[in-house]
């Protein structure tokens, strides 16, 4: 092994880590995204809307609760806004607890109980085929912006459905908000002259879209990578004030932020509201041009999100203790009557984590039923495992690739595991994702420098689909070693080769970890390269080997 590692040496070993074979356009993507209108009922829509905003009909937003619904709502107030027509746009999120995942008759008698007589749905609907019906059936026309699986019946009678698995539109991984930004994208090109919207208004959406596409765990190959490479950008001088403060208060410099920022800082935050309090807290911030109102939310989110630490925590060891004695198929069920809905996808993930299984997790929800969420591992798709069950066991499911939400009723929760596993047989597995670590980068301590740290840099935006390298440092001397944090479950040390001492630290280490790293030990890791906290660059400790 080298003594040293250059940012040529460096770059050239990450071009042949990822398979890429033209640097330029992998690493300085241009922004050229597909026609918009290749959407099968595109055009229809973006005339749909066009009249009502004409006809100054009241048009009803129906968002997911999550940060990919809740972004794409931001996404289409901020076109209504531009127009002028703001006041007629009614928002509507659904009660996570109360009514669970998807398009409730709830929502929808609401929405025309205010009026709507237009109802554009955002990351949910392609599922709701009795709940649009009663929509259509009373005279209001919906618009499904959807990327969730398609059910095998088939899809809903909806006055336009604009979804990736609908038409030609050639990005099949987009995720909902991304959905919705195709089409204010349509929108504008059609009528954006009529509307004095100026040309490249929708670009200031991109740190919205970027956001959701890295929360929702969607690949980022194609187009998504040119969704989040430019949407990072965007994010970097964003004009939201809710952003700004949610940034300024959790010690996040915008010029150096990087994905994980969003995915571990932000999202956790914005989807502690749904799951914690109201979803309106996370869309009232992305929202706002109030700073005092967007102070007050990221204090009341802070905290909550504090809350449901604590909660996921609980259930997650409580679920342990219930699958010690188990003996472990492909796809475990898990639940408790007491285990909150809202929090559960948290704890699926963490199991899978854990387990290294897909999980299905379930409580009780608010009104009685029994509500869920799911985790898959990487072979696994929810979406077609659901449609693979038989007809009658859920009462409603949703979800893509990797994750989803069910509800179920009580006398058919227990047997859903032994269904789950006998519909993985008919189930074709998914390939291992592309773009991820295939080959181990043995990493000098001398190469933890600012040039290198930059060289990795080049090769983001990183999530599902093209995962941060990691690398492996070998023979690494510890010299010292403290616990951070509040309570003390995060690690950081110094390491050594003998001559260059660099920073290392990694979040929640047990204290099995803490015993590999007692001071004057040897050991191997793989770990990633981050600008540290007080400048210069770390080693984030991903495993021990």
């Amino acid at each position: 092994m080298n003594l040293c590692m250059t940012k040529e040496e460096l770059k050239n070993i990450l071009l042949e880590h990822y398979g890429i074979v033209d640097a330029e356009s992998f690493l300085s993507p241009q922004y050229i995204l597909a026609n918009p209108f290749l959407f099968r009922d595109m055009e229809k829509s973006v005339d749909r809307i066009k009249k009502a905003i004409d006809k100054k009909e009241h048009i009803g937003i129906y968002a997911d609760y999550d940060c990919d619904g809740i972004p794409g709502a931001v996404i289409l107030l901020d076109l209504f806004k531009k127009i002028g027509t703001k006041e007629m746009v009614h928002i509507y999120i659904p009660d996570r607890h109360e009514e669970g995942y998807g398009v409730s008759s709830k929502g929808i008698e609401t929405l025309i109980s205010e009026g709507v007589t237009l109802i554009i749905t955002v990351d949910v609907g392609i599922t709701a085929i009795a709940e649009i019906a009663s929509a259509m059936s009373q005279g209001v026309d919906v618009v499904v912006t959807d990327h969730h699986g398609i059910l095998a019946i088939g899809m809903p009678a909806a006055f336009a459905i604009v979804h990736p698995e609908v038409g030609d539109y050639p990005n099949k991984g987009v995720c909902g908000a991304g959905v919705a930004f195709h089409l204010v994208r349509a929108f504008i090109e059609k009528y954006g002259k009529e509307y004095e919207i100026p040309e490249g208004f929708e670009k200031w959406s991109l740190d919205l879209v970027g956001f959701a596409t890295l929360s929702d765990m969607v690949s980022l190959t194609g187009e998504n990578r040119i969704l989040v490479y430019y949407g990072m950008m965007v994010m970097k001088k964003t004009k939201r004030v809710g952003l700004q403060i949610l940034f300024q208060k959790n010690n996040i410099y915008l010029p150096n932020l990087v994905e994980s920022d969003l995915t571990f800082t932000v999202a956790p935050r914005l989807n502690a509201a749904s799951r914690m309090d109201t979803p309106m807290l996370a869309f009232d911030l992305l929202s706002t041009d109030d700073e005092v109102l967007a102070t007050a939310i990221v204090t009341k989110l802070d905290k909550i999100n504090t809350e449901r630490k604590t909660l996921v925590a609980r259930i997650v060891k409580s679920a342990h203790t219930s699958l010690e004695h188990r003996e472990l198929n492909d796809v475990v069920v898990v639940g408790n009557p007491e285990w909150r809905p809202a929090v559960l996808g948290l704890v699926a993930n963490k199991l899978e984590e854990s387990y290294g299984k897909s999980f299905f997790v379930w409580g009780e929800g608010g009104d009685g039923s029994i509500k869920g969420s799911c985790r898959m591992i990487d072979e696994h798709h929810a979406s077609l495992l659901f449609q693979a069950l038989p007809d009658g066991l859920m009462i409603h499911a949703g979800g893509h690739q990797a994750a989803g939400g069910f509800s179920i009723s009580k006398d058919k929760v227990h047997f859903l595991e032994e269904a789950l596993n006998k519909a993985l047989k008919n189930v074709e597995n998914n390939p291992p994702a592309g773009g991820e670590n295939k080959n181990e980068i043995e990493f000098p301590i001398n190469g933890v420098n600012t040039e290198n740290l930059k060289v990795v840099r080049n090769f983001a935006p990183f999530g599902i689909g093209h995962s941060e390298p990691n690398f492996v440092f070998k023979n690494v001397l510890i010299k010292d070693t403290k616990k951070f944090g509040k309570n003390k479950e995060h690690m950081e040390c110094t390491i050594t080769d003998g001559k260059k001492i660099a920073t290392a630290f990694m979040f929640f280490a047990n204290d099995s970890v803490f015993g590999k790293f007692a001071p004057n030990s040897e050991v191997n890791f793989f770990g990633s390269l981050e600008a540290g906290w007080r400048g210069g660059v770390r080693v984030r400790i991903k495993d021990v080997i």
